[in-house]
Formats: C-alpha cells, structure tokens, sequence
C-alpha cells in the first residue's frame, strides 16, 4: 500500500500499538486505559487507529462527538486520509450513545442484539481490508457512558460480551474511561473488576509519561503509602460513623420514649384534672348547693310568714350545714391539719369524716416512731389514701376498712385492707402488666408512687383486697418537712 498519503508515517507504531506515550507493554486484544486529559487519549488514539489505517487494516471508532471530532482533526494535521478509508468501509465511525441504545434491553446490554449488531461491524471492517492479514483496531467507549449513567454492572456485563466476541472475530479492542468517574470509595470493587475484564490495563497519564524505572517504583510506593493511611482514615470514619449512627438511633429512640410519656402523663393530667374539677362541682351543686336553696327558701318564707323564729333557726342551721360542707370541700382538696401535725393527723381526720359519711368502719393505725415526712411524700400518701377508701365505698361493698401506716427501715408503707368483693383478675393482670385498664384513679394513685421512687401492689381475692404503697425515705428527708 502506497504511504503518500503519511507524510508523518515515521511516528507510527507498528501494529499492534504500543500504548500511550510507549508505555512498556504491548497490549494485544482488549486493553482499557484511564485517562484525565481527553488530549492525552486523542493523542495515543490517533497513533493506535493511524498505524492501522495506514498499514491498510480495518478500523473501528464507537465515541462521542467531542472524541470523534478530536480524532478527525489529528488525522488531518497528520495528513492522514481516513475519507478514502471512510468510502471503502474499512474505517467505521459510530456514535456511542446512538449504538448504545440499539444493543440494550428493559436497561440492560442485550448479548443477542450486540452479538448481531457489532459483530456485523467487525465483520464489515475485516472484510474491507486492503491488509495481507486483515486486522481490525477497535475503540469503544459505550461502557463508559454507562458507568457515567451510574449502571456500573451494566458497563462490567458490556466488557464481557466483547470478550465473547472476541471468540468469533479477531479485533484489537481498546476501552477507555475517564479517571473521575472513579472518584468514591465504593467504586472500588468495579474498577478492578473492570481491570479484570482487560488483557492489559493503561493507568492514567500521571504515571504512564514517567521515564525511568526509579521513578515509576518510587511512584508505586508513594501510590501505596497514600492508599494505606486512606484505608485507616477510612476505617476511622466508619467507625466514627457507626457510632455516630448509633448515638443518634440511641437518641431518637429516647426522645421519643420521653415525648411518648410527656404525651401520656399531660393527657392523664388534663384527664385528671377534669375529674377533679367534676367531683368538686358535683359535690358544691349536690351538698352546697343544696343547703343554700333551702336557705334563700326560709329567707323568703320568713319576709312573709309570723312563724319567724322556728324559720330563723332553720335557717341557722342551714347556713351552718354550708359552712361545715364548704369547711370540707376545702379539707379534703388540702388538710390544714396536714401542715401543722403531720399525716398521722390529716389521716386521722379524713378517717373519722369518711366513716361517718360512707356508713364503713374504717381502723387507723400509725407507727409510734413515724417522723415527719417530706411535704411531697406526706400528700402523696394521703392522696392515695383518699383514692383507696374512694374505691372501697364505690366498688367493694365491703363494710370494714383497716388503714396501716408503718415505718420500716428507710421505707414508709401504706396499707388500705378491706372485706368487699374484690377486684377482676383480667383487669388486675392487665394493670399489672401495662399499668392502666383499671380507672383514672388507680392510674393516677401508681404515676404518683412512681414518681418518688416507690411501688404500688394490689392483692385481690374474692374475700377483699389489699393495695400497698412503699415509698423510699433517705435518713436525713425528714428534715426537710418544713413543718418538723
């Protein structure tokens, strides 16, 4: 074949080429190189699909536009005519995209469409060769759009089936993709398995126009340095990260176990408080109330009747009915006795006026050597007491009551013991596994033993029942009872 078209045929390798910048080794068969200036691998290109054409071999360029262009204008600043072996059909351009969309399926590289598809070009090549021994130099770069697209098993499956096709057809493949596509950590294990896929692999510019041996070893071992301490600096990271991870789960599950409760304690309160402010109303329209219609009856009669004093005197009666009933309301939502003497005291009181309004005898005891309490253990308990006979009045049908307040160590014990019916084993099962099921009441008596540390215990049978509350006392807590 003529060379006149060559005038730099003197810078042409022979076939099959020698890589870029003469790299040391010769890469025959499917050779893939990484790369990070285009003109880097325009230039050795050029040099690869030159020495072909001009040895009068076939040829094959599947890029993009911008890399098909580059190549086009260094074939002409060489004097290289690639028209002719355009309109013989040895030298065949296609554009990657474009043949890319022709071999895939349900977005996948199909083997039956490119095995069809590009072997008929490797075929087309081969046989226009003006070549003794027809040879085809191909470069393809459709894998690297689809690594780019993210499909990077989709690239590893493609460099497979050009293997395969390198069963049936003889080609010289060169692959090339550019180096930061590869820049995180998890491509890793695609990349080699990309090298894996190649007979012979072209590292990026940086190392391949190093001169000397020395350098290319000291290189490596400067290359190796660096990848141990970004290992540990990654293994640090991660650790850092899972534990971090960890703190956070940690966190986020305990913020919402406390906002979970925030939730339940704030519609037990507002619960609590409605029934509060209900029983208070029911008591002032059913007794207060009451009494002073009858009053405002008398007052009227009296402005009219000569029977005044027998009406006088109901009425005095009346108003004093008001002020004892007001005189209660008022002790039972805080004793006055509490303050001044201590549970025994206010217990002792609400005992007595307990009885006489329930018609149950109820018994107190108190240990002698009970001190006095914190303020906020000595409500607690009388709230929980108040609670505990409420419940025996309503539900138990019992007609005896015993009240136990014992000292032992550095707990105080409540005990409210009665004779009624007893309390339904499924809900009592059901209070003790999930602390409710059993009333507002029960409820509210567990949450304010709970909150001072202590502990509710319901036994029930069918011949009474017996609710008993520790709560913790430190030695130097009595102290702090500002009315000790």
């Amino acid at each position: 074949m003529s060379t006149a078209n060559f005038p730099d045929r003197e810078v042409l390798t022979p076939f099959p080429y020698r890589g870029a910048h003469d790299h040391d080794t010769a890469h025959a068969g499917h050779v893939v190189q990484f790369y990070a200036d285009d003109a880097f691998l325009l230039d050795g290109l050029s040099r690869f699909i030159g020495t072909a054409l001009a040895a009068g071999d076939g040829a094959i360029v599947i890029a993009t536009k911008s890399h098909r262009d580059g190549l086009a204008q260094r074939f002409r600043a060489r004097g290289l005519d690639s028209a002719r072996a355009l309109a013989q059909g040895r030298y065949i351009v296609l554009d990657a995209a474009e043949t890319l969309s022709k071999i895939m399926l349900n977005g996948l590289p199909d083997a039956a469409r490119f095995a069809d598809i590009l072997g008929s070009v490797v075929a087309q090549a081969s046989a226009a060769a003006e070549s003794v021994l027809p040879r085809v130099a191909a470069f393809g770069e459709m894998v690297a759009l689809l690594w780019a697209q993210g499909k990077a098993e989709a690239a590893i499956q493609l460099e497979g089936f050009w293997n395969e096709l390198g069963r049936t057809h003889s080609f010289c493949l060169h692959c090339a993709y550019p180096m930061h596509l590869f820049d995180r950590e998890e491509h890793g294990e695609s990349f080699l398995k990309i090298c894996a896929a190649h007979g012979g692999v072209i590292p990026g510019e940086s190392y391949t126009t190093v001169a000397g041996e020395d350098d290319r070893s000291r290189i490596i071992a400067g290359l190796q340095q660096k990848a141990q301490a970004l290992a540990t600096e990654i293994a640090t990271r991660r650790r850092v990260e899972e534990e971090l991870r960890r703190s956070k789960a940690d966190l986020e599950a305990l913020v919402e176990q406390r906002t979970m409760a925030l939730r339940q304690l704030s519609a037990r309160l507002l619960t609590l408080q409605d029934t509060e402010r209900r029983r208070i109303a029911r008591e002032l329209h059913d007794c207060l109330g009451q009494y002073l219609v009858g009053l405002k009856l008398n007052v009227d009669m009296l402005r009219q009747s000569p029977e005044r004093e027998q009406l006088w005197e109901e009425a005095e009666e009346l108003m004093q009915q008001c002020i004892s009933e007001v005189r209660t309301i008022s002790y039972l939502l805080h004793p006055p006795t509490m303050d001044a003497a201590g549970l025994p005291s206010a217990a002792q009181w609400f005992v007595e006026g307990f009885s006489q309004r329930s018609g149950i005898k109820v018994s107190l005891s108190v240990s002698p050597d009970l001190d006095r309490l914190p303020d906020l253990i000595e409500v607690t308990l009388f709230r929980v007491l108040q609670e505990a006979l409420t419940n025996v009045h309503r539900h138990s049908g019992s007609s005896t009551a015993e009240i136990r307040i014992l000292r032992a160590d550095e707990r105080v014990i409540l005990e409210v013991i009665d004779n009624g019916c007893g309390i339904n084993p499924d809900l009592l099962a059901r209070f003790r596994q999930m602390g409710n099921g059993m009333g507002v009441g029960l409820t509210s008596m567990c949450e304010r033993v709970r909150d001072l540390g202590g502990n509710l215990q319901i036994d029930s049978h069918r011949s009474g029942t017996t609710v008993r509350i520790t709560i913790p006392v430190t030695p130097d807590s009595v102290t702090e009872n500002t009315g000790s």
